[in-house]
């Protein structure tokens, strides 16, 4: 099965954005909304057809995501959508919160005003997409909910001076944002916790960090254990027989 045009012809390019940056860009959320499934054939003349672009963008957005764990090459056969690496995604999971931890204890004792405030305006951004998910596609709901999880987290690391260490922990864990699709519901649950994280530095709770940040990460990856042990809804299934 090849691409499927309308999964990636509907993205509209950015200002000024070049062919190579918008190959990449709408191939890859294809890849993390789902819309492209783990194990699809990624056939570069159908993605040059339906972005309108030559094959050397294409080509070039395919090594790339290559890099990223999202694609996988097959010399002298083809380019096709990576599945689920459960096993990435826990290394990448563990990496992430004890780095997390540490920077949560460290925010108890001093954590700016600036980045406090930040972190409450991307709550605040979080509860308005709540509040407008019924008026929004499920890949938009999930893309854009995936940015401003990235984008609460990279400030706690940020306020450390950390930010390309929270950018390789954002790069390792791009199957963890696929697996995000399968608990959308989940979502309330999520910003809840992202709220008791922003309580936790307000308060200066610092004996909660671990059991709430433990729950925090790890639950999406509990999820998915109960799709490989069947306990899901019939269409779901067929999904995650995709990915596996």
């Amino acid at each position: 099965m090849g691409v499927r045009l309308s999964m990636v012809k509907m993205l509209s390019r950015l200002p000024g954005e070049n062919n190579n940056n918008y190959s990449y860009r709408a191939i890859k959320e294809g890849i993390l909304s789902l819309e492209l499934l783990p194990g699809q054939l990624l056939s570069v003349g159908e993605l040059t057809e339906a972005l309108k672009v030559s094959s050397t963008p294409i080509k070039s957005a395919l090594w790339k995501l290559h890099q990223e764990h999202l694609v996988d090459v097959i010399p002298q056969v083809g380019s096709y959508v990576s599945r689920i690496n459960l096993e990435l995604v826990e290394e990448a999971s563990f990496m992430w919160f004890d780095l997390e931890k540490k920077y949560l204890k460290s925010a108890c004792n001093y954590f700016s005003e600036e980045n406090v405030d930040q972190l409450r305006r991307n709550l605040d951004l979080q509860e308005m997409l709540l509040f407008q998910q019924n008026t929004l596609s499920p890949k938009k709901m999930t893309r854009q909910f995936n940015e401003l999880d990235d984008g609460f987290h990279s400030i706690i690391f940020r306020g450390h001076h950390r930010d390309n260490t929270w950018k390789a922990i954002s790069r390792m864990n791009m199957d963890y944002h696929r697996m995000i699709i399968f608990s959308q519901h989940h979502f309330e649950q999520m910003i809840a916790e992202h709220r008791n994280i922003l309580s936790i530095i307000e308060n200066k709770e610092m004996e909660r960090v671990e059991d709430t940040l433990k729950k925090h990460i790890f639950k999406p990856l509990d999820y998915w254990r109960r799709y490989k042990e069947g306990i899901c809804e019939k269409n779901e299934r067929k999904i995650f027989m995709a990915t596996t």
